[in-house]
């Protein structure tokens, strides 16, 4: 396992308080970004509606549900990359960068998300499902280059450190999964997300993998 002086691993410890601040901040502009696609309050007309603000959300269920989902999806990616920066102590100029690839993908999964809502168009879902997927496998890739660094928490064996590559495989691999789902039609799209992961955790449990 690769060593450094006390120096580099102060700066590579700093780094790493540095990009999860970075990440939190990113993610959180990112559900900013869904909350301005909330049913506009502007015009006052929902003050003549029935239920009132209620009734703004109720009126386009669908696009409330799925706007729901977007932002699940996207919770439980930063929810992913933490799983895989927690157990890390330090990083340097490579992980460091695919980390904020990892975010740049995540970026592009807005667009496909906010842009077409409805999911009239196949692209959308299955540009998500594409961009959480990669998202994924690069978040993957950062914790195995860290592990291979040095960077992972000493106090983690290596049957620890195998443990939080398979928790964290479930996630991306739903995103594989449900690429197909998405040309079946959007309900089904929807529902692979729903009832995908925790077939796989299960899955997972029954190998003894939990």
């Amino acid at each position: 396992m690769p060593t450094a002086d006390a120096a580099t691993v102060f700066t590579q410890r700093s780094r790493l308080r540095r990009l999860e601040t970075f990440v939190d901040v990113a993610y959180a502009v990112l559900f900013v970004n869904f909350i301005m696609y909330l049913p506009p309050t502007e015009d006052m007309a929902w003050a003549e509606m029935p239920y009132g603000l209620l009734s703004l959300l109720v009126a386009d269920p669908e696009l409330l549900l799925r706007l729901v989902i977007a932002v699940g999806l996207t919770l439980i990616n930063w929810n992913l990359t933490h799983k895989l920066l927690g157990p890390v102590e330090r990083s340097d100029g490579l992980h460091t960068l695919l980390v904020l690839l990892q975010l740049v993908v995540v970026g592009l999964y807005l667009f496909f998300a906010v842009a077409d809502p409805q999911l009239v168009s196949v692209s959308s879902p299955v540009g998500q499902s594409c961009c959480l997927a990669i998202s994924g496998l690069i978040g993957l890739l950062g914790w195995k280059y860290a592990c291979r660094k040095g960077f992972a928490h000493p106090e983690l064996d290596a049957s620890e450190r195998r443990a939080v590559t398979r928790r964290s495989t479930i996630e991306p691999l739903t995103a594989a999964l449900t690429i197909g789902l998405a040309f079946i039609g959007p309900t089904v799209w929807e529902l692979g997300w729903l009832i995908i992961p925790p077939l796989l955790i299960a899955l997972w449990r029954t190998l003894g993998w939990e």
